[in-house]
């Protein structure tokens, strides 16, 4: 009978140590693994802290706040737009207006108010600013740049101005600046880019040898840019950004007739819209490629609508009235004329 009890203390004993083992066991696992987790989660907290000291911090200003103005500093703002400037090795830190168009820099500093600041002079947005974009009239820039380089506002070794202007020459600006040659550009955009869409025009090449260290990527970043090797191509490159006017005119004229055969308004309306967006869409795709457009065209059954429409519209001089319109656009845009045709 005592051996017995003795057997059964001495088993519960050995049950006991076992329990006590694994418990301990499992204790120091646990802490095993919470340490490794909180390490995880410390290195990830400095790899995104690395990550966000190697970005490129730029303080963008804007002398001038009408629409084109406004829709770059949207598209730089917008909290989604934020990791497309990050692939790009950019952050945005700040973005510097001047108070003329109150109600759009008044509704961007209450769009962003953490990152926009609303300034009553020229002078103060470019002490605030590296990144410079100039969004006046040509009438007023001479005047501007002028009292601006008198006040010694500009800084050669951080200052980059970017003219909006369609009439600014980069040799010009340059003169009126004093501020280095890589450091100083012509740009053209739609309003589309405050949505990542649409493509930009830039002269010189900023990413050329000698270019600026960061200015493409910022386009790309918005969309896309073309890099015009000199002013003349620019002002080629110019002219389909003026007939957006036009295609909005043939998506009216497609509408009105869809109406006067009977169509409601807003199906016409709707229908017309969506079906250009797709082909829009369509000709975007590969459009890197010269023949996209031509592949498109091949591509439309032969005898088809399609195919025949476009011959109709050939034969009704379409598009020899399109590059009469488009040449008076240029000669507008190069100060020769006023740019009206008979």
């Amino acid at each position: 009978m005592h051996s017995c009890c003795c057997r059964s203390t001495l088993l519960l004993l050995l049950l006991y140590i076992t329990a006590a083992v694994h418990q301990a066991s499992a204790f120091h696992t646990n802490n095993q693994a919470t340490s490794m987790m909180s390490s995880a989660k410390k290195q990830k907290l400095n790899d995104d802290d690395d990550d966000k000291q190697s970005l490129h911090e730029i303080r963008v200003g804007f002398i001038g706040c009408g629409t084109i103005a406004s829709a770059i500093a949207t598209s730089l703002a917008k909290p989604e737009h934020e990791e497309y400037l990050s692939e790009a090795g950019l952050s945005l830190s700040t973005i510097s207006v001047t108070k003329r168009s109150a109600s759009k820099s008044s509704k961007l500093k209450e769009d962003f108010p953490h990152v926009v600041s609303v300034y009553e002079s020229a002078e103060e947005v470019v002490r605030n600013s590296d990144l410079v974009f100039l969004c006046l009239l040509p009438q007023q820039v001479d005047e501007m740049l002028s009292e601006l380089k008198e006040k010694g506002t500009w800084n050669n070794g951080r200052h980059t101005l970017v003219s909006l202007v369609s009439t600014s020459k980069v040799e010009d600006l340059i003169a009126k600046t004093s501020l280095p040659t890589n450091r100083v550009f012509k740009m053209i955009c739609l309003p589309p880019i405050s949505n990542r869409e649409g493509c930009a025009l830039l002269t010189p090449p900023a990413s050329s040898e000698n270019g600026h260290p960061y200015l493409k990527k910022m386009f790309d970043a918005l969309g896309g840019v073309v890099e015009c090797p000199t002013d003349e191509i620019m002002s080629s490159m110019m002219v389909p950004t003026g007939l957006m006017g036009t295609m909005y005119g043939i998506m009216k004229n497609n509408r009105d007739w869809l109406i006067n055969k009977g169509v409601s308004p807003s199906d016409a309306s709707y229908f017309v819209a969506r079906s250009y967006l797709s082909m829009v869409q369509d000709a975007e795709r590969d459009c890197r490629d010269p023949k996209r457009f031509d592949d498109l065209i091949e591509e439309q059954t032969p005898g088809g609508l399609n195919e025949q429409a476009l011959k109709n519209q050939e034969k009704q001089g379409v598009f020899d009235a399109y590059d009469k319109s488009m040449d008076a656009v240029l000669s507008r845009i190069q100060g020769k004329s006023d740019g009206s045709l008979p």
